[in-house]
């Protein structure tokens, strides 16, 4: 029948009884006029497709930093000098800027950084301008010390990793890993490619002290030489009548054979002495003892990240290929290759939300089809792709823009199994109603009106509950924002395909009567599902519900016990909590450090032996997995520091290999052993969702003594707990000094400190004469000693100092000599030194519970021993404190807002409290869930229980409403409680068991990506089962036992009424 045609009874089996409706209200309108529905849903249908195809996607959302840094070399400085000689001095320069919320400085070997914060409420590019400014006026910092870099702090992961490999020679090697950086720049839309890791390129100019002295040479005069004789320098113009003409001294040397040509003294007779006749010039690298090695051959790295808008699935594709290609363009014996490709997770989670979905959907279907009719399951289903696409559609247009990526997509997993629970009540509202009245258009809307109004309120608590963590604030806020944008503009979309888009539907469809013909399969199936419920409902259901009511007091007891036991499983450490989870990952990353003072040499070897524990853990599982690929992909070992190593092993995927990178880990440390003079040996084969150590704590204080001492005390208290490992002290020592003061005879002679430190820098570190810009690298020319002369300490007793008249006299007779120990690194916190304890756990102990401790004992200590020195969280433990304030704020708003929507469909003050007190109960499903599957209570599982406490109020409103719709109609209160229960026990039983099976594809996926979502699907579908039985049971005896202090309250008032 066409719209132009008058509206007409069908035949029998045609499907509806009538065209036109008298009911009023959106519902109504949009199922009359089915035209509307269905352009609405294409509208959001193809808005979501271009969606996907525009949206960005990356692995991380964009996390925008709120912190200003100031980086500042200075070479050959201590960490003391740096503190002493930068850190101090931009801390006082920065006192009373506004804007600043705190300052982190870290001094090092070799120079500092300053971390400067802003508060939430100040323009981080203002604090910008106002930190360069005031640094830049800075003049007192120490002459070696290089321009200072000051720039607003970029977070961001690298996309991939590529690994120049192979050959011995070093120019060569890079020359190839330059060239691949700059093709690849070239590709359209690769993305930042940068050369990492590489010593830069260094000009030397060695001299030995045997050379100076015989040549009556000195560093100075060498140094000068050079700058005279290697110089560009513009010279003005001419300005002649044909024009001006440029003058130009243009003598730059370039090369190692240029510097070497260089004239230091011309004689007499006509003779000149060469650089080259009393110094070595060398064009290589800055010196380092650092190295690094991919796959057991020496390597150049290349870090390859997406830039502003760009896709990060596109850049990775766009790097693969080219490397793929370039593979075969290399000479021989070098190597390329790319690892560490974290798109390939993104794509792992994309595919896995794609077939859980699939999954999930169709498992639903499987349930509405077996309790409702098959078209009426099929349009239920659609609902799940428009709410998916209708989220896609608003995600990057919303106050807070949301990208595809790890976390969004959790979002996306979380919602699967509740996305469908509004239409299921409608759907099941409007089946019960045309089951029982015809299939009508009337019917229809009347069905779906029956429950609009609480389900439409039951979805809107879910969303509140979400909506208050938006403005949780902090660092991880992205993280926060991405899920719970994802969630609420699903379930917005639920309420517009469940209230607009289905009823036109379900009015629309062709029911199939069964007058004069035989059922078919489906059908029998259906009509023997329908009998078993509705005589468990009559025979089992009932029943147990009357008792409950009459024995109310003893069934609230027994749900209260459920969860005094739940409780205390969770607070006797049954099931433990860790609010990062660890889930085990494709890396495992393992740092060295040896004990203060060990050579280089041990270094080495102890990282050899690290390798060769791992070839032989690798191989005993190949013999015994022969029929699967290697374990060991990729291999990087690299040097950190002269006492410092780390190697990042890359395993295969998880699917292709039997064991677990924990395991594999534990096997490779076992197979280590025992190692000396190692101080540090850490394994971490997890993914930390949070980051950093499990514990973490700091100190802070101005007296570098009492600090020390306070440290160590809880370094010793940490190591007494079982469990704990890895404990790293910040304060603790690093290499050996040798301390100079000058001699008051030195002053005699013209000598100064000054003179002495600097002289004894260019023999040792050396002096910067000049830098120069050959091809894109900035290349320094250092004059020194020779390698061999500064190892030992005899080339510093044998050194000879200048005095100001060009005598030289020994070492020995101008400087005093002592020895000492310094800190590797020294930690500032707001312009005082900080020492921070970190340390790992394992799974038996929980980090609470420790954290919880060492706050009740140890500040009571410290106040006792050491009242200068104050004690706080640090770190992840840190970050887990100020997160859990913010969310319990958001907590008590997410209540109170939930508290308003309950009680304006009710129109009551006091049941939104009964509704609102089952919340805790669904706690009960979901730890026996984390039970089962020996998971951790985390952050993820947070969520499930967010989610889950607004599916229990939904459920929980629907009841209620329905209990007080009954009593309106005139019902007794036990009877209108028995019909609410028997008539909401299909749909409530629909939407727990969708919502379980939806997720149960999830719960047992094994791949690496499900083992970040399973804690949240475990909260969410098993806290629904129990949750089930709140709604049947809890629900009914909390309203009767309201209703019995509602008329306990009016008796006490009739009669004191009565008795004045």
């Amino acid at each position: 029948m066409s719209d132009s045609q008058p509206a007409k009874t069908p035949k029998k089996n045609s499907g509806l009884k009538r065209y036109t409706t008298s009911e009023t209200g959106l519902i109504a309108w949009f199922a009359e006029n089915h035209v509307a529905a269905n352009l609405l849903m294409l509208l959001i249908m193809v808005a979501g497709l271009i969606a996907v195809g525009s949206i960005r996607k990356q692995t991380f959302p964009d996390f925008d930093s709120r912190v200003v840094q100031v980086v500042i070399a200075y070479p050959g400085s201590a960490p003391e000098e740096s503190e002493e000689g930068i850190c101090l001095k931009i801390e006082e320069s920065l006192q009373g800027l506004e804007g600043i919320k705190s300052i982190n400085s870290s001094c090092y070997e070799g120079g500092a950084t300053v971390n400067v914060e802003s508060s939430q409420d100040f323009e981080v590019e203002e604090l910008l301008d106002q930190v360069k400014l005031r640094v830049d006026a800075i003049t007192s910092l120490p002459e070696q010390a290089e321009k200072p870099l000051i720039r607003k702090l970029q977070f961001g992961e690298a996309t991939l990793w590529i690994s120049v490999y192979g050959g011995e020679n070093r120019k060569q090697r890079r020359a190839y890993a330059q060239q691949i950086r700059d093709e690849m720049a070239a590709v359209s839309g690769m993305g930042l490619v940068e050369l990492v890791g590489d010593p830069q390129p260094e000009i030397s100019i060695e001299v030995s002290e045997q050379t100076l002295r015989a040549y009556n040479l000195s560093f100075d005069e060498i140094a000068q030489a050079v700058r005279t004789g290697s110089v560009n320098l513009p010279g003005g113009s001419i300005r002649s009548e044909g024009g001006n003409i440029l003058l130009r001294t243009k003598d730059q040397k370039y090369t190692a054979e240029e510097y070497a040509d260089l004239t230091l003294r011309s004689f007499p007779d006509g003779s000149q002495l060469k650089l080259a006749d009393i110094a070595q010039v060398k064009d290589g690298f800055s010196e380092s003892d650092f190295f690094t090695y991919f796959n057991g051959k020496p390597a150049s790295m290349l870090r390859v990240k997406k830039t502003g808008d760009q896709n990060e699935l596109e850049v990775a594709r766009l790097a693969r290929e080219f490397i793929s290609d370039k593979k075969l363009q290399l000479p021989d014996g070098i190597e390329v290759d790319y690892w560490g490709d974290i798109s390939y997770y993104l794509n792992g989670r994309l595919e896995m939300m794609m077939e859980n979905m699939v999954a999930g959907a169709a498992l639903v279907f499987l349930i509405l089809t077996l309790f409702l009719r098959l078209r009426i399951a099929f349009w239920v289903i659609v609902g799940i792709p428009i709410c998916f696409l209708g989220s896609l559609w608003l995600l990057p247009l919303t106050p807070w823009p949301t990208t595809i990526n790890m976390i969004s997509l959790f979002g996306f997993i979380l919602v699967l199994g509740i996305v469908v629970d509004d239409a299921i009540v409608i759907g099941e509202s409007v089946y019960q109603q045309i089951s029982e009245k015809g299939h009508t258009l009337d019917e229809v809307i009347r069905g779906a009106q029956k429950v609009a109004k609480p389900a439409t309120f039951g979805v809107l608590t879910t969303m509140a509950a979400f909506a208050p963590i938006l403005f949780v604030g902090g660092d991880a806020a992205p993280f926060f924002e991405a899920i719970c944008m994802v969630v609420i503009l699903c379930l917005f979309f639920s309420l517009v395909e469940s209230k607009l888009i289905l009823p036109a539907h379900l009015a629309q469809m062709k029911i199939q009567h069964r007058e004069n013909r035989e059922p078919n399969w489906l059908e029998r199936i259906q009509d023997s599902v329908q009998a078993r419920l509705q005589l468990f409902i009559e025979r089992k259901y009932q029943p147990a519900l009357e008792w409950s009511i009459k024995n109310r007091w003893l069934t609230l007891s027994i749900f209260f016990s459920m969860l005094i036991v739940t409780i205390g499983l969770v607070a006797g450490g049954t099931v433990r909590s860790q609010f990062f989870p660890d889930v085990p990952s494709d890396f495992i990353q393992v740092e060295l450090q040896l004990e203060p003072g060990s050579s280089i040499q041990t270094r080495n070897q102890r990282l050899q032996q690290l390798e060769l524990a791992l070839n032989q853990v690798e191989e005993r599982y190949e013999k015994q997995n022969s029929q699967q690929p290697e374990l060991v992909k990729h291999q990087l070992t690299f040097a950190s520091g002269e006492t410092r190593g780390e190697m990042v092993v890359e395993l295969t995927k998880p699917e292709q290999r039997s064991l677990d990178a924990v395991s594999f880990s534990k096997q490779w440390r076992e197979q280590v052993g025992d190692l000396p003079s190692v101080k540090l040996l850490k394994f971490n084969a997890s993914t930390n969702t949070g980051g950093g150590a499990a514990l973490s704590f700091q100190l802070n204080g101005n007296n570098p003594q009492n600090l020390a001492q306070a440290a160590t005390e809880l370094e010793q208290r940490l190591k007494k707990y079982q469990g704990v490992f890895n404990i790293t002290n910040s304060l603790s020592q690093g290499s050996r000094e040798i301390q100079l003061k000058i001699k008051p005879s030195a002053e005699s002679l013209g000598i100064s400190s000054r003179d002495l430190g600097r002289q004894v820098r260019q023999a040792f570190y050396g002096e910067e004469i000049q830098r120069i810009q050959r091809g894109r690298d900035e290349i320094k020319i250092i004059v020194r000693y020779p390698a061999e002369q500064r190892k030992a300490l005899t080339s510093l007793e044998g050194l000879r100092i200048r005095t100001s008249s060009g005598a030289t006299v020994p070492f020995e007779e101008v400087a005093e000599i002592s020895n000492g120990i310094g800190y590797s690194t020294i930690s500032r916190v707001d312009r005082k030194r900080v020492a921070t304890l970190e340390a790992d756990v394992t799974a038996l102990a929980e980090p609470n519970k420790i954290v919880e401790t060492i706050n009740q004992n140890f500040p009571q200590w410290l106040t006792e021993n050491y009242p200068d020195i104050q004690f706080s969280l640090g770190g992840a433990s840190m970050e887990e404190a100020k997160l859990m304030n913010r969310l319990a704020i958001a907590a008590m708003i997410a209540l109170l807002l939930v508290f308003a929507l309950i009680a304006i469909p009710l129109h009551s003050y006091s049941l939104p409290l009964i509704i609102m007190s089952v919340i805790p109960f669904g706690f009960v499903g979901a730890i026996v869930g984390h039970l089962i599957f020996d998971l951790s209570l985390s952050m993820m599982s947070i969520y499930g229980l967010v989610a889950l406490g607004g599916v229990v109020v939904n459920d929980s409103l629907i009841m209620v409403d329905f209990i007080t719709r009954a009593r309106l109609d005139g019902q007794s209160l036990d009877q209108a409680i028995r019909q609410a229960g028997s008539q909401r026990f299909r749909a409530i039983l629909l939407t727990s068991l969708t919502t379980f099976f939806g997720l149960a594809p999830i719960i047992m996926e094994t791949s690496l990506q499900a083992q970040f979502v399973i804690p949240m699907a475990t909260s969410l579908a098993f806290g629904i089962l129990f949750a089930t039985v709140i709604t049947l049971f809890l629900i009914p005896c909390l309203y009767r036992i309201h209703e019995d202090f509602r008329h306990w309250i009016g008796s006490r008032g009739y009669l004191e009424q009565h008795s004045v």
